[in-house]
């Protein structure tokens, strides 16, 4: 399963080559040009920072493969992670779903990020008690 995620971290370059899933303003040393409506703007390069979160997840999933304790444990931990880099880089997104003040898409990846931290410590009382 790791290898998607791989794929995941290349596939974000789609937002910056169709300039979508971009940041708010600011200046910011990590700020990419864009031109909205014909508006100049330097906006948080959301696509950029999600595919580095993937890369990242990419290479720590692949040197733990040969390592994980039992199935199903690369994609607990993938969750956790990538749920909770999710959670964070929403927050600087300007075309999110919201729910009154709320983004869905953060809140459902906290949710993710709380339910497979769970399993996984879960998973290892279990796995201590035996």
């Amino acid at each position: 399963m790791y290898i998607y995620h791989y794929g995941q971290a290349i596939g974000r370059w789609g937002n910056f080559f169709n300039a979508e899933a971009h940041g708010i303003e600011t200046k910011s040393i990590f700020r990419m040009g864009i031109v909205e409506n014909g508006i100049y703007k330097e906006v948080h390069p959301t696509f950029l920072y999600e595919s580095i979160v993937c890369l990242c997840i990419f290479i720590l999933l692949y040197f733990i493969k040969n390592k994980r304790e039992y199935k199903g444990q690369l994609t607990y931990i993938y969750l956790v992670l990538y749920g909770f880099a999710r959670a964070i880089i929403e927050g600087f997104r300007t075309d999110s779903l919201m729910l009154g003040d709320f983004r869905i898409s953060q809140i459902l990846s906290i949710v993710i990020c709380i339910v497979f931290s769970a399993v996984l410590i879960y998973k290892k009382l279990v796995d201590i008690r035996n």
